[in-house]
């Protein structure tokens, strides 16, 4: 008994049991070890080991093992470390994944889970019917697939515990039949079995595609986790425990075979270990009992994956309240799959599946041990090492059995995210996606310090100064349509103190949310709004993050402290564009004026109307470069010089023309010219003089009569210029 205690004191160290499962649920072995090992110990064991070894040789065959067994060692050391960290509910794999990646991936693999496990019914129910047809070739095989699939459909609806008992009898069987072969002997092969000519080469990866459904097993035992005493302790110890017995017996009866049957006879007969076995009638046994284990297996666990689908609300509720429900579904599916599909189509489907899962499995384990954050406690810990190898291992075997159906695979997942993405589902648990994405932006803007900013990677980053009841719409949505979607926009505003920030923030979030406009927002309290804004303007953002152009509506009253704003703006080195107007309804036409003076202005105007006209509303947008000559001469001069650039513009839809005005004064009749634009740019002169609110004042009046105008002050040190060559 003492000896005991030892020998269980490391399991309970890295494994201890926890309340948090079914009290009067399964243990480790018939819970999690005993479907684990029965889906591995398969088809593939009796009739395609042998066969495999002839062709490729022992060597080759031991690597394939390794490395597949390897793949799935790493995924249950992976897997090991997530649930000794987390509490597990049922559904196994999509639990996890979804409680760690979020709803969109966990849905994604849930339902291709599902799918993976009806292929398992249907390629098992498919091999016992053939192997039965051989006994009784009078007997179609459909009717044998069908009394297949019934007879299953009747074990798996009663108790689980009795369904695991009957899978206890089956284990019980496929082991005595392996151990059967061990006493065999090459003798026992008749003299009738002759060595048929064989032709047929298989590769490395082609041998690797058709064992490693083999491995495809610790999903079953996963699947199971919501019926379990104590999750996170079955599922590490069962699991790992499943690995290396498989691994053991595919190894040790690969060696026992190349070493005690002619090569020849292994490439003739598929079923050879038939002949070779110490009792036959152990073998037919024992492919009965693999197939019909793994089919049993995967009747009893899909039905719980569904249904945790379904209390997630990925799925209709009706599958919620109990498996039974998932359970009809489930038979009714897989009675389809069987009768209409092929073993050889069902295959690949399998293998990248299960191995899609394994690698998400194994990515959230890295990124889990990469993050540290402090809710990662692991009592089990996997070397970040080996988690990474696990996910890079899985994404390499999926290319290399069968790029298409892996392409397809990550499609279906991609699809499947969009779907879920789109129905707006929300979990009501936390998972690491915002860790994730947090790391690659910390990442990123380090890099960013280190990296001179440069005309050809410019993008706007917005700061759009609001009112707090948001009654700006034209200005929202001007800054909405120039970033894009693509860059940094924050919408700041300065509240009262009689104003409640909470519910500001609230308003907020629905406000952009209804209008699909993905931004930040800044909310900050201060009696003076323009010194609120004042302090947004010079604090707001982060490193290289900082917002390079700042968008203000123009105010009429405190004017000097407007001007302040605009003075202290540009000092900070941030470009200003002042827009006045309502929302802007047709989106046909761009002035765009060039004065001949503020070049810095003029092609950041340049720019940022470019960007309008490259989103969808201003796509039919027409630009017109307008600007005042005195004489002739000067238009002559003008359209030729526009002629030389036009073409290295590369702009749609870009126009050039001049006015002939005699005014001395640039502002004269300048609203004259603009007022059917939709929406006119205009330069601002630097506050580099004095009286900078009289100019500013003046500047108003002059243009009163255009409706939408974005006047522009270049303040980045930029050469914007760089933009257009």
């Amino acid at each position: 008994m003492v000896l005991l205690e030892i020998l269980k004191r490391p399991f309970n160290i890295w494994f201890p049991a926890r309340v948090e499962g079914n009290t009067e649920g399964l243990g480790t072995f018939s819970g999690v070890y005993l479907p684990s090992v029965l889906q591995m110990l398969g088809v593939i064991l009796f009739m395609r080991l042998g066969w495999i070894t002839g062709h490729i040789g022992l060597p080759k065959m031991t690597l394939i093992i390794l490395m597949a067994s390897s793949i799935l060692f790493l995924t249950g050391l992976s897997m090991t470390s997530i649930v000794t960290n987390m509490k597990v509910g049922s559904g196994g794999s999509y639990y996890i994944i979804s409680r760690s990646l979020g709803m969109a991936f966990g849905s994604a693999i849930g339902i291709l889970l599902t799918i993976a496990q009806l292929t398992t019914i249907a390629i098992c129910v498919s091999g016992f019917a053939i192997s039965l047809q051989e006994l009784m070739p009078h007997l179609s095989l459909t009717f044998l697939e069908i009394c297949t699939l019934a007879g299953l459909a009747l074990v798996s609806s009663f108790p689980v515990d009795f369904a695991l008992k009957t899978q206890g009898v089956i284990f019980c069987i496929v082991v005595t039949s392996i151990v059967s072969v061990f006493f065999g002997s090459s003798t026992n092969i008749p003299e009738t079995v002759n060595v048929l000519p064989s032709f047929e080469t298989i590769s490395f990866w082609a041998a690797f595609a058709l064992f490693f459904p083999a491995t495809t097993g610790i999903e079953s035992g996963m699947a199971m986790s919501g019926d379990l005493k104590s999750p996170s302790r079955s599922l590490a110890i069962g699991t790992l425990g499943a690995v290396v017995t498989a691994y053991i017996a595919y190894v040790s009866l690969s060696i026992f075979l190349a070493t005690e049957v002619p090569g020849d006879y292994l490439r003739s007969y598929p079923m050879i270990i038939y002949y070779v076995s110490k009792v036959g009638i152990l073998f037919i046994l024992g492919v009965w009992g693999a197939t019909l284990s793994s089919a049993l297996g995967s009747m009893i666990t899909s039905p719980r994956t569904l249904q945790a689908l379904a209390k997630d609300k990925i799925l209709p509720s009706f599958f919620a309240k109990n498996p039974r429900r998932a359970g009809i579904l489930i038979i009714i599916l897989a009675t389809a799959m069987t009768l209409l599909t092929d073993m050889n189509h069902l295959l690949p489907i399998l293998s990248m599946v299960c191995l899609m899962t394994y690698g998400l499995l194994n990515f959230v384990a890295f990124f889990e041990t990469l993050l540290k954050n402090p809710s990662w406690r692991p009592l089990f810990k996997t070397p970040i090492a080996l988690s990474l190898v696990g996910t890079i291992a899985c994404l390499v075997s999926m290319f290399m059995i069968n790029a298409g159906w892996t392409f397809i695979v990550l499609l279906a997942v991609a699809g499947l995210c969009f779907w879920t993405t789109k129905r707006n589902l929300k979990g009501n648990w936390n998972d690491i996606r915002y860790s994730i994405f947090s790391f690659f932006a910390s990442t990123a803007t380090n890099k960013l310090v280190h990296i001179k900013k440069n005309p050809r990677s410019w993008r706007p980053n917005i700061l759009t100064i609001v009112d707090p009841d948001l009654k700006d719409h034209g200005m929202i949505n001007f800054a909405h349509a120039l970033n894009q979607s693509k860059g940094f926009l924050t919408y700041g505003t300065t509240l009262p103190e009689s104003k409640s920030i909470e519910f500001t923030q609230t308003t907020f979030k629905e406000y952009f949310k209804e209008r699909d406009i993905p931004c930040f927002f800044h909310i900050n309290a201060h009696k003076t709004s323009t010194l609120g804004t004042h302090n947004i303007v010079q604090n707001y953002g982060l490193g290289p993050l900082q917002p390079n152009t700042i968008i203000l509506k123009p105010q009429e009253e405190k004017l000097e402290e407007f001007c302040e704003l605009i003075c202290a703006s540009y000092e900070l080195q941030k470009n200003i564009i002042i827009f006045k107007g309502d929302a802007i309804e047709k989106k046909e036409s761009i002035d765009l004026w060039w004065g001949g003076r503020y070049h810095s202005n003029f092609e950041l105007a340049l720019a940022l109307s470019h960007l309008l006209q490259s989103g969808k509303e201003w796509m039919k947008a027409k630009i017109t470069i307008k600007t005042i000559v005195k004489n002739k001469a000067a238009e002559i001069h003008m359209t030729k010089l526009f002629e030389k650039y036009h073409s290295v513009l590369r702009f749609n839809n870009l126009c050039f023309k001049p006015y002939l005005d005699e005014s001395t004064d640039f502002y004269t009749h300048i609203a004259e010219y603009s007022t059917e634009a939709d929406l006119t740019f205009l330069g601002l002169r630097a506050p580099d003089f004095d009286d900078y609110p009289t100019y500013y004042k003046r500047l108003m009046e002059q243009t009163t009569g255009m409706k939408n105008v974005a006047y522009v002050l270049a303040g980045e040190k930029l050469n914007f210029q760089g933009i257009f060559e």
